[in-house]
């Protein structure tokens, strides 16, 4: 229910978007993108899934427990079946279906998957600096700083250790359904301050720095295919500003609470398109073809990885 909801949020905003710029305009602009323009776009997104793959088993290695790529892979390509959650948060599920195929506590596929979405905001920030310039990198460096030590903070054994008391055992009080229920959400919370330790030794320096180089590596991959798009639609920008409008755009989004960012990721890389010397159809025809290959098709595949195991479909429900 929540797809089709986010697939029919997705058709009235494109609608919108199209009227504001001419659908004829932006379909011709789509149409007179060359086909090897299509295929590059799927290379980009493979090689960065791939990419970001090997980020994922090196955080399960770095957490005390590898695994092969046969058993590790088929978790990773259901997870991209939930990316259009807000923040990409439905991901940490895979948490649970490594503990119910393969024993591994809760609390690592969520430090993996907690990891994952910090590097993803350091390394974005990192790109965005790079392409806004060097008058910008003081507030960048502003924000990465307070993100360290915010990270730093919350993982330090002596905030989990105060958390853990906090929280306490569970108080069963109430009806039965009122008691299970806060048993569940109890359970949550003890694994995600346990998760916290298991975020602090994947954040440590070798860990981290091989992960900024996976996600830098992506950003980088996607923002070469924005400057594609724009110069094939006619409107060419440097490496640079290309970065400035991928990471914005991914940005914009994770600032919506709606799914996949829907809204504020596309107005968001429509204005800064538009800022950068596009004309109002490119903005909309590059932006239309930037989220279907990042978004929409990924979220297609691992729907199908989810449809073919159906214990994962299950635990999904």
């Amino acid at each position: 229910m929540k797809a089709i909801t986010a697939l029919l949020l997705a058709l009235l905003l494109y609608g919108l978007l199209g009227l504001a710029a001419g659908w004829g305009v932006v379909s011709r602009d789509l149409a007179n993108l060359p086909p090897w323009l299509w295929l590059a776009a799927l290379a980009v997104v493979g090689l960065g899934h791939g990419l970001l793959f090997c980020r994922w088993q090196l955080y399960l290695a770095q957490l005390g427990h590898r695994l092969p790529v046969s058993a590790s892979l088929p978790i990773y390509g259901a997870g991209l079946g939930l990316i259009m959650a807000p923040g990409r948060s439905g991901e940490a599920l895979r948490g649970l279906w490594l503990q119910r195929r393969h024993g591994i506590p809760l609390r690592i596929g969520v430090a993996a998957t907690a990891g994952e979405r910090l590097v993803d905001l350091i390394s974005a920030l990192l790109v965005l600096g790079w392409g806004l310039g060097g008058q910008q990198l003081p507030g960048v460096g502003l924000a990465l700083l307070l993100l360290a030590l915010l990270a730093w903070g919350i993982s330090h054994p002596q905030a989990v250790q105060r958390l853990e008391t906090w929280l306490g055992p569970p108080v069963l009080r109430g009806p039965r359904a009122l008691q299970r229920r806060w048993l569940g959400l109890h359970r949550v919370l003890w694994e995600a301050i346990q998760a916290l330790e298991g975020l602090r030794r994947v954040l440590r320096p070798k860990p981290l720095l091989a992960g900024l180089s996976f996600t830098i590596s992506v950003w980088l991959l996607e923002s070469w295919l924005v400057q594609q798009l724009l110069a094939a639609l006619g409107a060419p920008v440097s490496l640079g500003a290309a970065g400035v409008i991928r990471t914005a755009t991914s940005l914009g989004g994770a600032l919506s609470l709606l799914p996949a960012g829907l809204g504020s990721s596309e107005l968001t890389s429509v204005g800064f398109s538009i800022l950068y010397g596009a004309s109002q159809s490119q903005a909309v025809a590059a932006t239309f073809v930037l989220r279907l290959v990042t978004l929409a098709l990924p979220a297609l595949l691992g729907a199908a990885c989810l449809l073919l195991q159906p214990d994962l479909r299950r635990l999904s429900r």
